[in-house]
């Protein structure tokens, strides 16, 4: 167990440290996904000191989803500067969610002929050659199956949620390590700093003088929970009320966002409204959700969208609390069922929080 699961007398930066060494031993390829937040920010930079350590050289990956805070691709373009990188930065066309809008369900990112928010990087990917996935979710196991033998490192904590604590600790993965996972394309996931909490990322930052998103500076003035400073694409499903606060943040990429694609203001103004973007309250004018969820149906323009939630649906539980969470899939366009809930499993789900809670 000690060097490989859990060692109590380790902590956690001598931890990941020794997980990191063991991945080099047995892998002659390693990835590392970033994202431009702290989290990757910290794997990223403990991976590059034993790179260095070895003389190696390591692959690092982001996928650019194109509606990306302007702060999120400086940080990039610092951390993409090592010499032993060998980047791998996917500006590709690729439909991203819209979380923001009835009209345009997609940003199609990076797409032919469209007016981008910016210029293409000049070290990124810019074309793929034949077919590839161009949805965000199945174009990561699509690159797995290119490089099988690959170590993929991600920067996944237990402290962010139930669902990141179960990925990393219910199905032991390359040989049986409880911080990594078998993908279904059958590449080796690794998690080395599931362990860390906050504050252990950011002491790490300060002590080794990381450059990092100054977007956590302008959330931090802003009062915001260190528990929800989350740096992500601006318009999918479980990040789009950043909007608030984007004009204030960052002026110029609000405008260059607002003129890409539409919803954007609205987003911006009533994100945190109850009868806008959340299904917590019942408009007054609707019996029950379920008559509500029909008319969202209903007023669906696209037929083909409209049949794939009708599809999902008719496999769902048929009671009042289900029709209200299929309610909050519709108001903000989760087309790819991302926050995804299952009734059947509320009381596993409150015993599994309660042992997490106890281990943290």
């Amino acid at each position: 167990m000690k060097g490989k699961n859990y060692n109590r007398e380790l902590n956690v930066l001598e931890a990941a440290r020794q997980r990191i060494s063991f991945i080099f031993d047995e892998f002659k390829e390693i990835s590392v996904s970033i994202s431009g937040g702290k989290d990757s920010t910290v794997l990223l930079a403990l991976t590059l000191q034993e790179a260095e350590k070895r003389n190696r050289k390591i692959k690092v990956f982001f996928l650019d989803q194109e509606a990306e805070y302007q702060a999120t691709i400086d940080t990039l373009r610092i951390q993409m500067k090592h010499p032993l990188i060998i980047p791998e930065w996917y500006q590709v066309p690729i439909y991203m969610t819209n979380a923001t809008s009835s009209n345009d369900y997609f940003l199609y990112a990076w797409g032919e002929g469209e007016q981008w928010m910016r210029e293409k990087e000049p070290i990124a990917i810019k074309e793929i050659s034949g077919d590839y996935p161009k949805r965000f979710y199945e174009f990561f196991p699509w690159i797995e199956k290119q490089n099988p033998d690959t170590a993929y490192l991600i920067g996944l904590r237990a402290e962010e949620g139930i669902t990141r604590y179960r990925a990393v600790t219910k199905y032991p993965g390359y040989k049986g390590l409880k911080w990594s996972t078998i993908s279904q394309a059958g590449a080796n996931r690794f998690y080395p700093i599931f362990d860390w909490t906050w504050n252990s990322l950011w002491r790490f930052i300060y002590d080794y003088n990381l450059p990092y998103n100054k977007i956590y500076d302008l959330m931090f003035w802003s009062n915001y929970s260190v528990y929800k400073m989350r740096v992500s694409n601006l318009i999918h499903e479980k990040s789009y009320k950043c909007l608030m606060d984007l004009p204030k943040f960052e002026a110029d990429t609000y405008d260059k966002l607002c003129a890409r694609i539409s919803g954007i203001s609205t987003a911006a103004r009533y994100a945190s409204e109850k009868l806008v973007f959340s299904n917590k309250k019942l408009p007054t004018h609707y019996k029950n959700w379920q008559q509500f969820r029909d008319f969202l149906l209903l007023n669906i323009k696209d037929e083909a969208h409209k049949e794939k939630y009708k599809s999902r649906f008719d496999k769902q539980e048929k009671n009042e609390r289900t029709y209200q969470a299929q309610v909050g899939q519709l108001l903000i366009n989760d087309y790819e069922n991302s926050r995804t809930f299952d009734t059947k499993k509320e009381e596993k789900t409150i015993k599994l929080k309660e042992k997490w809670m106890q281990l943290l």
